[in-house]
């Protein structure tokens, strides 16, 4: 079996792609890293990358499967940074035989669905309407066009997705651009801390993929 895997950020892979041995190519600009079970590639943030590079590993790696991977929002007070989230979205479901594999690296992640939206979401008041309408545990930016993908090309799919912040403990600005960022440290002198606390909630989410990926590969039999 091999796994197409598809993140936005390339912080969301760092230590992955660092604890895995992978070869790496470009193909129409995207970088592609293979090891013998996994194939990584960072599409960009929102759908239309992330649509873009799953059809593109769909094709030129014939992947048995899509996943959806990175950090998303949890939508319930019951998460916190550093939660496993398996899935689907709240648009399309995963492959039941899919998740119970990756349940099985992972017995302690949650269960649920992400809702995939357009913009980045910090107020807590949004966040919980979000939940209240889609079910879902957490949300993000590239999921459903991820599933898009797979199910146009035939393959399975779930989402992999581990919680940075928390309708208690938002993000300190949304990183849209250089420019919201310094908006924020000027109109908002304590977000600079918040910042400081995001960069190390970062880690901890990205550390947490590596561990999940280490344990995912040691039960996926080679291509």
């Amino acid at each position: 079996m091999r796994l197409g895997v598809i993140a936005a950020l390339s912080q969301e892979l760092g230590p992955t792609l660092t604890a895995i041995q992978t070869s790496t190519r470009v193909v129409d600009r995207l970088q592609i890293h293979d090891s013998p079970s996994l194939t990584f590639a960072v599409g960009g943030v929102g759908s239309r990358p992330a649509a873009a590079a799953a059809l593109l590993v769909a094709d030129q790696v014939k992947p048995d499967a899509l996943l959806s991977v990175g950090f998303c929002g949890a939508l319930t007070d019951d998460l916190d940074t550093g939660d496993l989230v398996l899935g689907g979205s709240s648009q399309h479901p995963a492959t039941e035989s899919l998740l119970t594999l990756l349940l099985e690296a992972a017995p302690k992640a949650r269960r649920g669905s992400v809702v995939t939206v357009a913009r980045v979401f910090v107020n807590a008041d949004e966040k919980r309407t979000l939940a209240k309408h889609s079910k879902a545990l957490v949300v993000d930016m590239e999921a459903d066009a991820v599933a898009l993908a797979a199910e146009k090309r035939g393959l399975g799919f779930a989402a992999v997705k581990v919680v940075i912040d928390t309708p208690a403990a938002p993000l300190a600005s949304t990183y849209t651009s250089v420019w919201s960022v310094l908006k924020d440290m000027i109109l908002k002198p304590g977000s600079v801390m918040g910042m400081v606390y995001d960069s190390k909630r970062v880690t901890i989410a990205a550390d947490r993929l590596k561990e999940f990926f280490l344990a995912l590969k040691d039960r996926l039999p080679y291509h």
